[in-house]
């Protein structure tokens, strides 16, 4: 899903008129028409399920306390699902975990003058800072398998060490490396390149709602989640814990970036359908549920 779709959904649902859809979605006459001819269904969908949506954050709260609970598939036998998603493509070797040139600074310094951080300069980060950025927020340090559970242990605690989420690189500036979307690999700590056509950078711009920083940055971790991984143990309780897992790797990102010289800004503003479809996820069995840019702080 594009802006001008997203943007005629938006204001159509709510009632704009057209000219008023013209004006805030940024389409033309031509445009609209082929909504309204093409659209139709989604809108109907989209009025039917408000009512279901005006609740839905009190609905999830409650109906997610163990008072509802079933029996997680995990009890009743099923199948494991993998710890880390099988990528095919070109393999990006980064520098090694043990030779990485860990950055000297003192935690309560770090804590201190975290901010959000939006303006960056331009310059590249390394290959060993990226490389500390991956290790501080979603390496691997342990892998573990066997039929009935197979688990990662990492730098940023998991309910059940379940690590249910998988790190995707918007790579803008970076020694070494091409500009491209990389995924990244937490157990063989490599990057694995995805998409360099320039208009990926493009298309994740437009499915963060054009912010000036995802442009700007160095580099953009876009977070994804695979629910099944914590479901599968926890039952429709582990959504919860998608969201608890995230804010965990995102602190250590900003955390990480203050002790580079960098300044990261946590997004979670962003087009679902766009940033989805821009990682090729179905935005089910994986979606994207956060996103850091990052870049070098100026002078």
């Amino acid at each position: 899903m594009d802006m001008k779709t997203f943007g005629y959904l938006y204001y159509k649902a709510r009632g704009y008129s057209r000219e008023d859809i013209l004006k805030e979605a940024e389409i033309d006459d031509e445009e609209y028409d082929f909504f309204e001819k093409n659209l139709k269904e989604v809108i109907e969908e989209i009025e039917a399920l408000r009512p279901q949506a005006d609740n839905i954050g009190i609905d999830f709260v409650r109906l997610t306390r163990y008072i509802y609970e079933r029996e997680s598939d995990q009890t009743l036998g099923i199948s494991r699902p993998d710890a880390v998603k099988v990528r095919a493509g070109e393999i990006v070797s980064l520098p090694a975990v043990g030779k990485i040139n860990m950055p000297d600074i003192h935690l309560y310094k770090a804590i201190e003058q975290r901010r959000s951080l939006r303006d960056y300069s331009d310059q590249a980060l390394t290959m060993d800072e990226l490389s500390f950025l991956l290790w501080c927020s979603s390496w691997a340090k342990d892998f573990r398998s066997n039929e009935k559970n197979e688990i990662t242990l990492r730098n940023v605690p998991s309910a059940g060490a379940r690590h249910p989420l998988e790190t995707y690189l918007d790579i803008r500036r970076v020694e070494g490396i091409r500009p491209g979307l990389y995924y990244y690999h937490p157990i063989k700590h490599c990057l694995v390149l995805l998409d360099n056509a320039p208009e990926k950078a493009d298309q994740i711009f437009e499915a963060c709602l054009r912010q000036g920083m995802v442009a700007s940055a160095a580099v953009n971790f876009i977070i994804s989640a695979v629910p099944y991984r914590t479901a599968w143990r926890y039952g429709q309780r582990g959504y919860r814990y998608l969201y608890l897992d995230a804010g965990h790797v995102g602190q250590n990102i900003h955390l990480a970036s203050e002790a580079i010289g960098a300044g990261a800004c946590m997004i979670g503003a962003y087009l679902d359908e766009a940033m989805n479809e821009a990682l090729s996820l179905d935005g089910t069995e994986e979606f994207v549920i956060y996103i850091a840019s990052i870049g070098k702080k100026k002078n």
